[in-house]
């Protein structure tokens, strides 16, 4: 196992520990269903969200939330949305995009609970899911 991999599987335990449902393929990650954008009158419901770490990960801070092409937020659409990405998850369905990204620095450390993770970045979602629109 190279380092990228064994970072990538030692990240996945933190999430798994936070959101026991997370799945993994690769460097990417789906929640299939994020409560917490549902509590904050986004939708639909149930509210998959997807995201992946960089090719230089963790050197450079992931971004974007990957979510359904018919993502609302209390009967609008949000801002800063593509309803296709470009850059499409490896999961089943159809995904579009929310531009996002951790606010501040982003300063991994060698051991992944430590500093700024991929956990970091999922629970900054919820930063998002309160701005709404």
């Amino acid at each position: 196992m190279d380092d990228r991999e064994a970072r990538l599987l030692a990240e996945y335990d933190v999430i798994r520990a936070v959101f026991p449902t997370v799945e993994r393929l690769g460097n990417w990650f789906r929640l299939p269903h994020d409560k917490r954008a549902v509590a904050h009158g986004w939708g639909p419901d149930p509210f998959p969200v997807a995201f992946h770490a960089q090719a230089d990960h963790p050197g450079n801070a992931p971004y974007g939330i990957y979510v359904s092409p018919r993502t609302f937020v209390r009967g609008t659409s949000p801002n800063n949305f593509q309803g296709q990405a470009g850059n499409r998850p490896p999961f089943a369905g159809e995904w579009g995009v929310l531009s996002w990204a951790v606010e501040g620095p982003w300063l991994p450390k060698v051991d992944v609970r430590k500093g700024a993770n991929l956990l970091t970045f999922l629970l900054s979602f919820d930063e998002r899911y309160r701005m709404g629109p």
